[in-house]
């Protein structure tokens, strides 16, 4: 009997199954790997609560695995090597091409240091599904450049946000204040380097507790004081919590947003000219911050597996979503797949 591709379809609004598929056929200039293990990320929560890619699609783009083919004209790359795979070159999990929540997935015009890295036997499974999230997380980080000196908020303690956390305490800043409504969170958030937590449902005004920690600058505007924050990451996707990240920034503050946002907010836009803020948006990443997440979670710098609070096998996809689904019980899900 011909082996089949057990593979996590969309199938529609709150419906994913695993269906048998074939195993993808190798092309000369393509890699096909065995799947060691796939996250489940934010933007298959969208997915799979809002539609936004074609019923039929295989999901999964935070994963690693071994090569187990390799095209003739991939140079550089060999049959046992370990691999974490950069999915926005080819859109792999994301309504373009079949993702990583399969037994295989072929790599088209795989180019090693682009779509395809490798990664040592220091990285295991678990380490590997989170290396795209991490890269997100320092991409932000990376163009927002900050200095040792700078007071941080990280907003929002779900998976981004507590891998810029852990991004921000491996670059030395060491004033980080995290903020959720989750105590489960917050305290991940002290594991991975928050030196402050907050919880606005029992600890009381934020502004108040950003000028307890980190004090008071003048306004520019002569309106009296602010509280001295100097930079924001943004990574509720809650819509209020955006006006309110503008209103704490200290003059010339930094605001980097990570999260997408299903609801649309008012803003005053005065407060980006009255504080000359610096309002960002970051999306994707670069070769580089790729590298650079590989070689932080190699040395041992970076460690971001505790936020892990499921693991499920493949044929339980369904199960898996409905529980990184539920953010009273779940930070992130990974799913094993061999």
């Amino acid at each position: 009997m011909k082996e089949k591709n057990p593979s996590g379809v969309f199938q529609g609004i709150h419906e994913i199954k695993v269906e048998e598929r074939e195993l993808p056929i190798l092309t000369n200039d393509s890699v096909i790997l065995k799947v060691e293990a796939t996250g489940i990320c934010g933007t298959d929560l969208h997915i799979y609560h809002e539609g936004l890619v074609p019923s039929g699609s295989v999901l999964g783009h935070e994963f690693c695995g071994e090569l187990v083919e390799v095209g003739e004209a991939v140079e550089n790359l060999k049959v046992g090597d370990r691999v974490v795979v950069n999915p926005m070159y080819n859109g792999i999990g994301l309504g373009i091409s079949a993702g990583g929540f399969a037994k295989q997935v072929k790599v088209d015009q795989a180019l090693l240091g682009k779509n395809i890295h490798k990664i040592s036997d220091k990285i295991t499974s678990d380490k590997g599904a989170l290396l795209e999230p991490l890269t997100v997380g320092l991409a932000a980080i990376n163009k927002t450049h900050l200095t040792s000196s700078d007071n941080v908020l990280v907003s929002g303690c779900g998976t981004i946000g507590l891998v810029v956390i852990a991004a921000l305490k491996s670059k030395g800043i060491e004033n980080i204040i995290a903020t959720d409504i989750s105590e489960k969170r917050l305290e991940l958030a002290k594991t991975l380097g928050a030196k402050f937590t907050f919880n606005p449902t029992k600890d009381g005004d934020l502004k108040d507790f950003i000028v307890e920690h980190y004090g008071e600058v003048d306004a520019l505007d002569y309106s009296g004081k602010v509280p001295n924050l100097t930079s924001v990451f943004e990574c509720t996707g809650v819509s209020p919590l955006f006006a309110q990240c503008l209103e704490l920034l200290a003059p010339d503050g930094k605001m980097t947003v990570l999260a997408i946002y299903s609801k649309e907010t008012t803003v005053n836009p005065n407060l980006v000219v009255y504080k000359r803020l610096n309002v960002q948006g970051s999306l994707f990443y670069t070769d580089e911050d790729f590298a650079e997440a590989i070689a932080l979670v190699e040395s041992g710098k970076v460690d971001v597996t505790p936020i892990i609070t499921h693991r499920f096998p493949l044929d339980e996809l369904p199960k898996a979503f409905e529980v990184q689904a539920d953010s009273s019980q779940s930070v992130k899900v990974v799913v094993n797949c061999n």
